[in-house]
Order: structure tokens, then sequence, then C-alpha cells
């Protein structure tokens, strides 16, 4: 079976996939999603949903640029979700707390933030304590950044599909492999198990497996599974009034009272296991910062497979050497924070060929080409 009409078709219907899909539709395109397995079940479903802020659009850095860009086009996301789905998918402002070993590092990590024009205020030693009394008193210092907001990813994930079902995207789950062809630089049909669809456009949305469709065109690029296991704990509602930070790991509390524990960062290949040494290390994390949480029953744990690359930044914009080939995928551990930028910044290049922001730093052909596939998962 031939389709003629499937206008836009996105590989991948993870949270930029299905971001991205909404708004091309909401233009009046015709859009076909397309998922390998389940929409919404692999890195974008696993993560904890936070949203730190970001003023920087003007910023030579790339993450600040792309970070600031999307915490602007938040609002507007959630506004179209609500009109179109009425269901909440969990963004709270709820402020954040990023620990510090001393009062000046949590200064300097403030006046940072202040740079960016983001509200930020160097917390040590009573003032640390009034916001967040859970702490271990050996922490006496952090930066407190009081727009720090988050979603809840599953809940999101539920209300991004739903819209785009609502909106008329055409989503094809459990569609298993892939298949490009091209012509003279133009992607000219996406060959599935059951059938061919004829693009106008393609979007590579499809995370740590955008590198396996690429390679046979003779393409490789630096993008690789990193695994990221979490463990979510019970407290009673409004244990934790904010997110907290030390490092690359943190907790994420829920209203119902869920706190999540996340995250390792484990190159371990297309493995989503998780293992006793990974959930131990985030217990171990989470009692460290308050011996409270020793009693807490845990209600689960599980893994994802964020999409590495090599400076943890995204390849966004046109496929080098193609005319209707585009690709947003690579976001690290900032996919969902950064999905309603990447889908408003993929949607205008696909539709009129200009970025509303700056993609310098971004862009697809910014690494040497290297080959960096990981081990597989035993079973």
């Amino acid at each position: 079976m031939s389709d003629t009409g499937a206008g836009v078709v996105l590989l991948g219907g993870g949270v930029v996939g299905l971001t991205t899909a909404l708004l091309l539709r909401h233009r009046g395109m015709a859009v076909t999603l397309v998922e390998r397995a389940r929409a919404g079940t692999e890195a974008s479903w696993a993560g904890a949903g936070m949203l730190p802020p970001g003023r920087a659009v003007q910023s030579e850095s790339a993450e600040s640029r792309l970070r600031s860009f999307s915490f602007e086009c938040w609002p507007k996301l959630n506004e179209l979700l609500w009109r179109l789905t009425s269901e909440d998918n969990g963004y709270r402002e709820c402020g954040s707390i990023l620990l510090a070993d001393t009062p000046g590092e949590a200064a300097a990590e403030a006046m940072r933030w202040q740079r960016d024009g983001v509200a930020a205020e160097a917390l040590e030693g009573a003032d640390l304590r009034r916001r967040i009394p859970q702490l271990k008193t050996k922490w006496s210092a952090a930066t407190w950044l009081p727009e720090f907001a988050q979603v809840r990813n599953p809940w999101h994930l539920r209300v991004l599909q739903s819209a785009c079902l609502k909106a008329g995207v055409m989503i094809l789950e459990q569609a298993g492999e892939a298949v490009l062809e091209q012509h003279a630089g133009r992607i000219t049909a996406v060959r599935l198990s059951d059938r061919t669809l004829v693009p106008t456009a393609v979007c590579l949305t499809s995370g740590a497996w955008t590198g396996m469709i690429l390679e046979r065109f003779g393409i490789t690029i630096p993008i690789r599974p990193i695994r990221g296991q979490m463990v979510l704990l019970q407290t009673q509602p409004g244990w934790l009034p904010h997110v907290v930070e030390s490092g690359r790991r943190y907790l994420v509390p829920r209203e119902d009272g869920l706190i999540l524990v996340g995250s390792t960062e484990e190159d371990a290949g297309f493995c989503r296991s998780t293992t006793v040494s990974g959930v131990r290390g985030l217990l171990e994390f989470a009692c460290d910062l308050s011996p409270e949480l020793q009693s807490a029953p845990v209600v689960k744990t599980w893994a994802g497979l964020r999409p590495g690359t090599p400076d943890g930044l995204p390849f966004l914009g046109l496929v080098t050497g193609f005319e209707n080939l585009f690709a947003g995928a690579g976001h690290f551990r900032s996919g969902l924070q950064m999905s309603a930028g990447t889908a408003e910044i993929l949607c205008e290049l696909i539709l009129t060929g200009r970025s509303p922001l700056n993609l310098s730093g971004l862009a697809f052909d910014r690494f040497v080409v290297a080959d960096m596939r990981g081990p597989s998962c035993e079973r």
C-alpha cells in the first residue's frame, strides 16, 4: 500500500516528535508520525520533567540559547494542549534548590543565572534551612531558582498524543524499522513493513536510534544511547516542596508525595535494564540529602536511553546533503525541557526554511564523523 497523502513524516514518537507533529498540524500541514514501538515510551517517558528557566535567547552559548527559547515556548504549548484536550500535563512552577559546597560557590552560581536574566538567589545557613528543612545539616549553601518548573512526563506525553490525534495527526505505532529512499538529495519514500509513505519532507526525531537510520546513506553521527536509571519513592504530599539538585543528580517532588530520584549516566548501549549498583547509588544519594528518606517506600525503578552527543546538545536542522530531510535528535538529558523550542524551530524550518533561533553550535554537521556504537544488551 502506498500513501501519497502522508505529508510531513516524522520518524520517532517521543516528546520532540509528538510536539513537532502537533505544531505542524496546527499550521495546516498533513502529518504522519511513525514510531517503531509505542509513542512516548522511551527516553521521553523515563525522565523527571524538569524545566529550568532561561531568558538568554541571544546568548553565545548554544545550550543557554535553546533552553531560553524553549522556556519561552512552553506557555504557548501548554495553552494549545489545554485548548485541544482540557487535560492536565502536570506543568507546575515548583522552584529548585541547587546545592553548593560553599557560600561563595552558591553566590557565583546565582550570578551566572542572573546574567542570563533569570531570578536567582544565593542561600546559606538558616535561610536554606527555612526553604528546605528536610536537608541534612551538612548542606549549608545553595542557589534558589524560583521560576524553575516541571511537568509529569507520562501525563505530558499522554496529553500530547491525545492532542495530536484530535488535531488530525496520523500516528503509526509498532511500525518497526523504517527505510528511507532518496533521489537527487530528496527523500522520496519511507518504506514500512505494511506500507510506503510518500513524504513532502521527513524529520528524524528518533533519539538514540537516529544514527542507525542515517548509516544507510553513509552518514555516521556521534549519537549514542546513555542509560539513565531512576528510582521512585513515596512520601507524604508536600513533604518536599521544591526540586533539589546536587551536581547531575536530583530529587523531583510531585504533588501527590511521589519523589523521583535520578539519575545515572551509563554507556551501556541499548540495554534498558536497571542494576543493583545503579539503584543502590541513587538510594544512597537520596538518603544522604535527607536521612528521613530511609523509611520511604520504593514504588518502582526504571531506566531510559538518552540520546547522547559529545557536547550534550542536539543535532538540529537540515541534514547535510538533503533538501527535505531534517533532524531534531540528541538532546541527551534535556529532551523534554527543550522539546517546545525544538519543535518550533523544526516547524519553521520545514515550512519556511528559516529558523527563529540562531542554530550556531546546534547544526547537523558540527562534528567529525565517528563510530560511537555501544555494546548490546544480553537477554
